[in-house]
């Protein structure tokens, strides 16, 4: 029964949520949160194959995926956050990130194109090494340290891909749910407990942020689905392309933003929320 639980990623991550809130800020967040993120990160991918079958194939499918999550979610990130300039620093840091690594066993859990999701987000996370400072440095080029943006972007996407390459296989299949999950369930609270009091500070602004995002999540991953279905594309194909035009790695995207300001991570926060939800709803085929 535990095991189960922890093998749950949206139970493990409504956990932390709660954790966090009723918890509230505990020391060395940054220095926990940075281990959790590429511990995480790094297990998370240490069982997927950098060998592809067909690679025209899979890199078209990938091309369609950077066009989803970085031309067409992040463009209406940014959009959103022209809308809500107080968190404009968290938006662009959640614009310029890869998708979330779930993004794969999620895939797999609603009988999706696991191997596309595999191999678009691999694609994804090496573009992202020079897309998230690129991005960054473009909209906030007055407010960045650019040398430290980079360090943080090669030290939590870079590291994770060559330490899953040294222990590729070597970790149970079984047990990288339950390992990942404890980690992002870590890095989650212990984020959200930093930031409680700004959750709460301005009831309106927190509601505003929650249609915001649930328009962003659901939104962007609805509209994709029926684009999908009218111009022909498989089912399991749409499944990868829905979550990886409505899924950012909000993990990343709160540690990144931290470096800004503890308030910068509230969009990030509340996107993870809408994005549970998201699966919530894809799995029990409401949408």
């Amino acid at each position: 029964m535990l095991q189960r639980l922890l093998s749950n990623f949206s139970f493990m991550m409504l956990l932390a949520i709660i954790t966090g809130i009723l918890v509230g800020e505990m020391p060395f967040v940054n220095e926990i949160s940075t281990i959790a993120l590429i511990t995480a990160m790094t297990i998370s991918i240490s069982h997927i194959s950098f060998r592809v079958a067909n690679y025209k194939r899979e890199l078209r499918k990938a091309l369609y995926s950077l066009l989803l999550n970085y031309g067409f979610l992040s463009s209406v990130i940014l959009i959103m956050g022209f809308l809500m300039h107080k968190y404009w620093e968290g938006f662009v840091v959640m614009a310029s990130a890869p998708p979330a690594i779930a993004v794969v066993p999620i895939t797999k859990i609603l009988h999706g194109d696991e191997r596309q999701s595999l191999f678009s987000l691999i694609f994804l996370y090496l573009l992202a090494i020079f897309l998230m400072p690129f991005i960054i440095y473009l909209f906030l080029a007055k407010e960045v340290n650019t040398v430290g943006i980079v360090k943080s972007t090669l030290i939590l996407i870079l590291v994770p891909i060559v330490l899953s390459r040294v222990i590729y296989k070597k970790i149970d299949r079984e047990q990288i749910p339950i390992i990942s999950n404890i980690c992002f369930f870590i890095l989650i609270s212990l984020i959200i407990g930093k930031n409680r009091n700004f959750l709460f500070e301005d009831a309106f602004s927190l509601l505003l942020l929650s249609v915001i995002m649930a328009v962003r999540t659901f939104g962007t991953g609805s509209l994709v689905k029926l684009f999908g279905k009218k111009i022909g594309v498989a089912k399991e194909e749409l499944i990868s392309y829905s979550l990886l035009s409505s899924f950012k790695n909000e993990g990343l995207v709160m540690l990144i933003a931290l470096s800004f300001s503890p308030e910068a991570t509230i969009p990030a926060i509340i996107a993870l929320i809408f994005e549970l939800l998201w699966v919530c709803c894809m799995e029990a085929k409401v949408i």
